[in-house]
């Protein structure tokens, strides 16, 4: 088990950085293909058959259960250890229902960007990814499932969304700019990545 903030973590096989998965392989970079074969072919059968929901939590759980269901147990999870990456610190694990549930009021009240023009729509729809991510519901995973997730709220929108459009390492960095409420970039990421 590994240890996060002097926790041990039910995540990881013992001594290990590697997730506990259902093929119980121990190395990092053959669970690496297996996940990334695994999950583009689960994304890509939601590409054409999208998980329909009224954009909860609930949701976000049956499009993260969808893409790695065959991979981790945690898979439709949330969390229930608090995490980091670098200097950014996610939504602490007990707040993450009570978290979303005000970005999803915040959204309802919008009429779920109902009726917007592409610009300001591009815009709401960055304000949201950033929040959702850091929330960071997930272990693991958390990246693929919001960007499903935002994929269907566009195509609720008459909206198709191509992540192909964006650069993967620009839409990165956009959102790790995202986190101190800068959501220019991403903005522009989520602009391009509409099909016009």
């Amino acid at each position: 088990m590994k240890y996060i903030n002097n926790f041990k973590s039910t995540y990881f096989y013992e001594n290990s950085d590697v997730f506990v998965n259902y093929f119980d392989i121990r190395d990092q970079n053959i669970l690496t293909k297996i996940e990334t074969d695994i999950t583009l072919n689960r994304i890509s059968e939601l590409s054409a058959n999208p998980i329909k929901g009224r954009f909860g939590l609930t949701h976000l759980l049956r499009i993260h259960k969808y893409i790695f269901e065959d991979i981790y147990p945690f898979a439709g999870k949330t969390r229930n250890e608090s995490i980091s990456k670098g200097t950014t610190l996610f939504c602490n694990c007990e707040y993450i229902y009570e978290s979303f549930e005000q970005v999803y009021l915040k959204l309802k009240k919008e009429n779920f960007l109902k009726h917007l023009e592409i610009n300001l729509f591009s815009d709401r729809l960055a304000y949201y990814m950033a929040e959702i991510n850091m929330i960071h519901p997930f272990r693991e995973g958390n990246g693929r499932a919001i960007r499903e997730y935002i994929r269907c709220l566009a195509l609720a929108n008459s909206l198709i969304i191509n992540w192909s459009l964006v650069d993967k390492e620009h839409l990165l960095d956009a959102m790790i700019v995202s986190v101190n409420k800068d959501y220019s970039s991403l903005k522009n990421c989520l602009y391009r990545s509409i099909e016009k």
